[in-house]
């Protein structure tokens, strides 16, 4: 396992590939100067064990989903107000069991996730996959704006430290829509956060744990499995040794004072049933437009605005037949107007892999800007499979 080196410890090598990542991606640091510091992009090229023209392409990706997500411009530095933030993105997933809690004794941000108090079966007809995205990125998003602060304080890198305790699960929670969109999601989160972890402890573990492992660890990077640690019956003493007794509350051995032996950690729960999607208020028919993608293949829906028309904004709503596809939006960059994407576009919407089988996808951003803009379908990751989207797409002008 590589170990992270301090700013004064970066060697000569490693200077010289910051130095040629910074010019690659000037653009797009632009975009987010916030990351335009050694620790940050030094994460970046151990993550991806130093090869810069694997690093360009997914930070690129990166710092434009942070901004078009507005996410760059929000004040995320502290575990309240990323708590807030992430309560906001979707009432059914303020339901989600789990919270950031404090530092570990290396000042790492610790995570708890009670996965086997997680409704996943209730989870997915009651929110778009697309939220589920939001939610996790704002989290870590935040979780990095606090892990710079601490960077800038103490002159050296910090990262993550995770609990993911798994009382109560068993193997009727585990639904496959939601393990698919879950897994999916993770790959996508170390894609856009990578060598952020430093430690994950699994606690109160099923027996079948390992059949669970088995469905979880292939979308992990190799250096994220090489962190995990499965604690058998003393795992309060291995919380308390590697976290500290003072920042757990008492139902994880610690010492911390709380009205409750949770402390402030969400422990989840059902989701009501009235918070469920119903298919009856899906658009009607006559006002979708069927579009086929075939597999390995890319489709766009271009929409040309004329003018500048401040507050103006473009909503989308579609729903695919079966499976998923990946969805983003594109603001087309000058004679990039007839494919569906090029790098010099700009984004509007990020790129994520969904599924439309509960909960259709449904969305507004602005586009106050002329230019053509692209809806964009990309089903390069299927083989075989062709996908049908059923989409509508309108202009909405502000009212005068």
């Amino acid at each position: 396992m590589t170990s992270k080196p301090d700013a004064s410890e970066i060697s000569e090598s490693d200077r010289k590939l910051l130095d040629e990542l910074r010019k690659r991606i000037a653009k797009d640091l632009e975009l987010v100067p916030a990351y335009n510091d050694d620790f940050s992009l030094m994460r970046w090229l151990i993550g991806w064990d130093r090869k810069i023209d694997v690093v360009v392409p997914k930070i690129k990706f990166s710092l434009r989903a942070i901004h078009a997500l507005g996410l760059d411009s929000e004040d995320l530095t502290s575990l309240e107000k990323v708590t807030k933030k992430c309560d906001e993105c979707s009432v059914a997933l303020t339901y989600l069991p789990g919270s950031l809690i404090g530092l570990d004794k290396e000042n790492n941000v610790i995570s708890l996730q009670m996965i086997g108090h997680l409704d996943a079966a209730g989870l997915m007809p009651a929110t778009r996959n697309s939220d589920l995205y939001r939610m996790r990125i704002a989290e870590s998003e935040g979780v990095m704006q606090i892990i710079r602060n601490l960077e800038k304080q103490h002159g050296k890198p910090f990262g993550t430290s995770a609990i993911f305790d798994l009382d109560g699960l068993s193997m009727a929670q585990i639904d496959m829509s939601a393990l698919k969109c879950v897994t999916t999601m993770l790959t996508q989160l170390q894609e856009m956060f990578p060598d952020v972890i430093r430690k994950i402890f699994v606690i109160n573990t099923p027996t079948f744990i390992q059949v669970l492992w088995g469905m979880i660890s292939p979308c992990l990077a190799k250096q994220t499995q090489q962190k995990v640690k499965i604690l058998g019956s003393d795992w309060k003493l291995h919380l308390k040794e590697n976290i500290g007794e003072e920042v757990l509350f008492e139902r994880w051995g610690g010492t911390r004072k709380a009205e409750t032996e949770y402390g402030n950690v969400r422990m989840g729960g059902k989701i009501p049933v009235e918070l469920r999607y119903d298919p009856a208020n899906d658009l009607p028919a006559d006002k979708l437009t069927k579009l086929n993608i075939s597999a390995r293949s890319t489709s766009f829906v271009p929409i040309t605005l004329e003018g500048k028309v401040p507050g103006r904004k473009l909503y989308w709503w579609w729903r695919i037949e079966n499976n998923d596809i990946n969805f983003s939006i594109l603001h087309a960059a000058e004679g990039q107007e007839k494919v569906a994407e090029h790098d010099d576009d700009y984004m509007v919407h990020p790129k994520f892999k969904l599924q439309t089988e509960f909960v259709p996808e449904d969305g507004d951003v602005a586009a106050e800007e002329p230019g053509v803009y692209k809806f964009v379908f990309d089903n390069t990751h299927s083989k075989l499979r062709s996908k049908a989207v059923k989409y509508f797409i309108e202009v909405r002008n502000p009212e005068k």
